[in-house]
């Protein structure tokens, strides 16, 4: 199950898609209404519709984790982070992805499980610092579920990455600002809070 050098995986989020959804649909009924009938209803109605959308899009549908080479991607609501694989210390999937590269953590909302689910699975300190036993890999059982088999699958390119380190062995971790909703976020904001004003 090993990447290739320059194969990118993607891991489908588990979690926040439902809410974003709705939120997004009542962000534009919003300001539908706002549009619609100007004079039944204020400026804010329709500015705290589009403020709602653009959360929604940032906090819960842009969030996505994906393998890429010799990188673990963790794109968040205003960067994406590039841990170099080999440098990778641990990974664990609790109610949010978390992985620790030179003593630091890096978490993602977009893989993880319930709050019931992680406090049912109680971590072994074999789990979070990804110690090898031969032979064993992801086993599917009863209670495994989708952030199980990604965790398996990162700390298995971690392991193989570690083997034969290549292209971003030394490298260091890369953080790339995302400009549409650094820019969009504090635009929507005081577009809100000055349709409260008029």
């Amino acid at each position: 199950m090993d990447h290739g050098q320059h194969e990118r995986v993607d891991f489908t989020p588990t979690s926040g898609r439902v809410t974003a959804v709705l939120t997004v649909v009542l962000g534009v009924a919003a300001v539908l209404v706002a549009v619609a009938f100007p004079d039944g209803y204020p400026p804010a109605v329709g500015t705290g519709g589009i403020l709602a959308i653009v959360l929604a899009w940032a906090a819960a549908v842009r969030p996505r984790v994906w393998l890429e080479g010799p990188w673990l991607v963790l794109r968040g609501m205003f960067s994406s982070v590039h841990l170099p694989l080999a440098a990778v210390q641990s990974v664990v999937v609790q109610q949010v992805l978390v992985a620790t590269v030179a003593d630091k953590r890096y978490a993602n909302p977009a893989v993880g499980r319930t709050r019931f689910r992680a406090m049912r699975r109680p971590r072994t300190t074999r789990d979070l610092t990804m110690t090898a036993v031969p032979g064993e890999g992801w086993q599917p059982d009863e209670g495994a579920d989708y952030a199980d088999f990604v965790e398996e699958r990162i700390q298995e390119a971690v392991r193989a990455a570690q083997v034969a380190p290549g292209e971003g062995a030394d490298s260091v971790v890369r953080r790339e600002p995302a400009w549409a909703p650094i820019a969009l976020v504090p635009a929507a904001t005081a577009l809100f809070v000055a349709s409260i004003w008029l």
